[in-house]
């Protein structure tokens, strides 16, 4: 049986949804049947997983790049670099598939793969790089880069079905076919989570009185944080015993504790950084919370239904297809901050509310990274053709 030869790319290796999508994949594709490579480019908090996955023996070192000059700003000395040593690499591994993720990856690495003469091209679009919060210049450079590299893409994978209907609607997928295959993570850890809660709030000083509300988002402007800063200012005002969890880091976390030491809230707001174990985390939660500005589609609102959290989120696409209003949670308008507040306040003092939008049953079984990867895995066979594997 000849296997096919998979590449994954992606510009680097954070802690965020469309990593470990990456990295899941990565492990659990059918080593009977896939040769599997993974490419990145250097640094990122997921690194020691992959390190991991190799003394596993899933992966061998051969079979792990880190690219030094693919990074995620403009930046066209290194930018060229990157693409020279892709589409050499791609010449001598000779790969049956390149499947790229990220923006910066996924514009470099496609135009690399085809150059190189790869038969197949993939794209996962993990929310695209233009956003109506972007300068109208910056904005309209994005998109018309994204409708100029589709020409050398055979597949789209969406993870939100919101992104279908931008792709279509600013006509970005030039020809190629598309499919929607959400962005899965293991579910098991999150149906039998190992936490002494008490032993939990002693470590992050959480008091059995306060009021936890959930975040689990890097410190970036996409995330929208600045306007949890406003959002808490108008919480606290009227209730001092909610407090604030944000699991992740970033970039603006200087900016959002200056933020919070000035409006004197800094007391109630907890942030210890990246936590690669959120299971062990989100049972602290009472609430969980998303102020994103825009979305791909976030797995930590799937973790935190997983887990019976009623949710309060901003309504944008992505975060919409998994909290449904007054249905498990709360779906507010952007930059509405006075009403995000009082949706808190709400879910606070009515604990039956609260509980009957908590216990919703979900069906998020195609967040499972098992159906993913065979989602993949099918598709895979579909666009390299049918019998390959007979």
């Amino acid at each position: 049986m000849t296997k096919t030869k998979v590449i994954h790319l992606i510009t680097k290796l954070e802690l965020g949804g469309a990593q470990r999508n990456t990295i899941f994949t990565c492990e659990n594709l059918d080593r009977k049947k896939f040769e599997v490579y993974l490419m990145a480019g250097v640094g990122g908090v997921l690194t020691p997983d992959i390190d991991k996955m190799n003394k596993g023996g899933n992966e061998s070192e051969e079979k792990l790049f880190f690219i030094k000059d693919l990074i995620r700003e403009i930046s066209p000395g290194r930018d060229l670099k990157a693409y020279r040593f892709l589409k050499s690499e791609f010449k001598k591994i000779k790969p049956d598939i390149v499947h790229t993720h990220s923006s910066k990856a996924g514009i470099i690495g496609r135009i690399a793969a085809k150059r190189a003469g790869v038969p197949v091209v993939v794209h996962t679009v993990h929310g695209f790089s233009f956003s109506p919060f972007q300068p109208f210049l910056k904005r309209s450079i994005y998109k018309v880069i994204e409708k100029f590299v589709s020409r050398f893409t055979d597949h789209f994978i969406f993870v939100s079905e919101g992104d279908i209907v931008s792709a279509k609607k600013l006509k970005l997928m030039n020809k190629a076919s598309f499919s929607l295959i959400r962005s899965g993570f293991g579910f098991d850890k999150f149906k039998s989570p190992r936490i002494d809660p008490d032993a939990a709030r002693e470590k992050y000083n959480i008091s059995k009185d306060d009021f936890v509300c959930g975040v689990i988002a890097p410190f970036k402007y996409q995330k929208g944080l600045q306007d949890l800063v406003r959002i808490a200012s108008l919480v606290l005002e009227k209730d001092k015993s909610v407090m604030f969890f944000i699991a992740g880091d970033g970039d603006l976390r200087g900016v959002i504790e200056s933020e919070l030491e000035n409006a004197g809230l800094a007391a109630r707001f907890r942030m210890p950084g990246f936590i690669h174990d959120i299971e062990n985390i989100i049972p602290l939660f009472d609430i969980g919370v998303s102020t994103a500005l825009w979305e791909g589609l976030p797995q930590s609102l799937v973790q935190l239904r997983l887990m019976k959290k009623a949710v309060v989120v901003t309504d944008i696409p992505g975060n919409n297809e998994i909290i449904k209003n007054n249905v498990n949670g709360y779906t507010v308008k952007v930059n509405n901050i006075k009403e995000f507040s009082e949706k808190i306040l709400y879910l606070k003092n009515n604990i039956d509310n609260r509980n009957i939008l908590a216990s919703h049953k979900d069906d998020l079984n195609s967040w499972n990274g098992e159906v993913m990867v065979k989602s993949q895995e099918d598709l895979y066979f579909s666009l390299m053709g049918s019998g390959r594997f007979d």
